[in-house]
C-alpha cells in the first residue's frame, strides 16, 4: 500500500524536477527565433555575402554547388539586402573507390568524401563570428558507361553540396543566434 511518506517523497520529487526544468527552460532560445539582439535570424542570414568558394584547379563544380545551395539557403527571397557579413570557403574533396571487380579490375561504386572549412566575420573581416569545418560523403555508383559515370558523379558533388550547405547554415545560423 501507499504510505504517507512515500507520497510526499515522490511529490518533492517531482517538485524539484518541475522547478529545476522552469529553471533551465529560460537557458534556451529557438534557433530561428529573434537573436539576441531581437532582429528576426531570416534577416540576419539574409545579410550574409556568400563568397567565391577556394578550391584545388578542375574540382570548381562541388564550390559552384555549394555556393549557389548557401545563396538559396540563406536569402532564397532574391531580395539583395545590405550584406553585414562574409562567409568564406575552402572545399577538398576526394573520391575513393571501396568496391572493384574482380574480373574487370574496374571500380563498381566510389565515394565523395567533401570537407569544407568555413569562417564567418563581420564585413570589413576584422571579426571572426564562426569558424570550423563540415563534412560530408556521397557515394554512386560507377558504370562502363562514360556518361552515365560522369553524371552519377555529378550527383553525388550535388548531395554533398547540399549536406554541406545544411550543415554550414546551422552552424552558422546558431553562432548569430547567440551573438549579442
Amino acid at each position: 500500500m501507499w504510505s504517507l511518506e512515500l507520497m510526499a517523497r515522490r511529490g518533492l520529487r517531482l517538485a524539484a524536477v518541475a522547478l529545476a526544468a522552469g529553471a533551465v527552460s529560460a537557458c534556451f532560445r529557438p534557433l530561428y527565433g529573434p537573436t539576441a539582439t531581437g532582429e528576426p535570424l531570416k534577416d540576419v542570414l539574409a545579410a550574409i555575402d556568400v563568397q567565391k568558394v577556394v578550391t584545388s584547379l578542375n574540382r570548381e563544380r562541388l564550390g559552384h554547388y555549394l555556393r549557389s545551395e548557401l545563396v538559396i539557403n540563406l536569402d532564397g527571397s532574391g531580395e539583395p539586402p545590405p550584406k553585414r557579413y562574409k562567409l568564406t570557403l575552402a572545399v577538398s574533396e576526394s573520391a575513393s573507390s571501396p568496391i572493384v571487380d574482380t574480373t574487370t579490375g574496374r571500380a563498381v561504386s566510389s565515394t565523395l568524401n567533401a570537407d569544407v572549412s568555413y569562417t564567418l566575420t563581420n564585413f570589413t573581416g576584422t571579426e571572426t563570428i564562426a569558424k570550423g569545418t563540415a563534412s560530408a560523403s556521397a557515394s554512386y555508383e560507377r558504370s562502363a558507361q562514360r556518361f552515365a559515370d560522369v553524371r552519377a558523379a555529378r550527383d553525388a558533388e550535388i548531395r554533398a553540396a547540399k549536406l554541406l550547405a545544411d550543415q554550414i547554415k546551422t552552424r552558422v545560423a546558431l553562432a548569430l543566434v547567440s551573438k549579442s
